[in-house]
Order: structure tokens, then sequence, then C-alpha cells
């Protein structure tokens, strides 16, 4: 849990604008036994303020939704009330719901490729690459290449990053899979 503030904010802060819009994203936290955690990141305007939400569950829309709501709730200076309905394992995905007020999210459908415009990531990532480049990432995610990709945007990198692995569906990459890197990781890419 030491490292969490790190993913949270992969950049130097002081070069951030203050005028920069708030953006959401997403980092994998990887353990011993190759099981990802997920961290649902929101960085204010600014990025002086980093909301983030740990879960085992790959819910992008779900958990940017909640964050987006969450954000609203703290720039106006609202109380937040979080319930959480679980149920044990093994479960069916569409009873997890959470409630945000009046506000409340199903879960979705991960035993299927994922659609547009549904996924935000699916929708971002073709928006952003050509065909092209798309083509020559998925030959290389099917060939089990080391790939790197980078951009000017949080938002848009990881988008991009959890988009291409979704296309592998029914299959899924298996390897080291770091979606954000930090500065202090950066010895991963020799």
């Amino acid at each position: 849990l030491q490292t969490i503030p790190k993913f949270c904010f992969p950049f130097d802060v002081e070069r951030v604008s203050q005028n920069q819009v708030g953006q959401n994203f997403t980092f994998v936290l990887t353990d011993i036994d190759s099981k990802q955690r997920f961290g649902f990141c929101r960085l204010t305007q600014g990025c002086r303020v980093c909301i983030c939400l740990l879960s085992y569950l790959p819910w992008f829309e779900i958990y940017y939704k909640l964050l987006n709501t969450l954000a609203d709730y703290l720039t106006k200076h609202q109380v937040i009330t979080l319930l959480c309905l679980t149920c044990d394992l093994p479960f069916s995905l569409s009873c997890m719901f959470v409630f945000l007020q009046h506000s409340y999210f199903i879960a979705p459908d991960i035993n299927g490729l994922p659609t547009i415009p549904e996924s935000r990531n699916l929708t971002e990532y073709f928006v952003a690459v050509d065909i092209n480049n798309m083509l020559q990432l998925y030959a290389s995610m099917l060939h089990e290449r080391r790939i790197i990709i980078t951009s000017r945007k949080l938002s848009t990198l990881t988008a991009c990053v959890h988009g291409a692995a979704a296309l592998l569906f029914p299959m899924y990459w298996q390897h080291i899979f770091i979606p954000v890197l930090p500065p202090h990781l950066l010895d991963y890419c020799w």
C-alpha cells in the first residue's frame, strides 16, 4: 500500500498546470499469485488531489461513474454516504450494486467482449489509435512481445492499454501488465 501514492501521481506534480482538467485513469497492481488489483483514480482539477478506489474487479465504467460522482460531491462539499452490497463467493455478478444516495450502478457482464460506445476504454482506443497501429499492436500482443505505449494524457494512455487488452477476449494478457508506469519503476522497461 505504500506504493499506491506513486501510482496515483505517476508524474511530477510540480510541473502540472493548475488549470489542467481532472481526468480518470487506472493502474494495476499484480500480487505474487498474479492476481490483479485495479486502482481506479480520479485526479481533480490541477492534479493536487486524487480519489482512488482499489478493486479486484475490472468494472471500469462503474468505478469511473462512481469517481465522477464522488468528485462532484467533494467539490460541492456535500456529505458522502457510500454503501456497498456484496455477496460471498461464488456470486452472480448481477447482484453487486453500489448505492450513492439516489444513484446505483449495476455490475457489467465480464463474460463478453466490451462494446462501443458502452466501453469508454474501447471507444477512446478506437479514437486515439489508427488502424495500422491497432493491427500492429494486436499482432504484437498475440506474439507476446514487450509493448510500451505512450501518451501525453494519462486517461488516454490507460484507456488505450485496457482497450487493446480487451480485444484479446476470450484470451487475456498473462505477462507483466503495467498500464501506468511511475518513474521509480522505469527499470522494468529495459
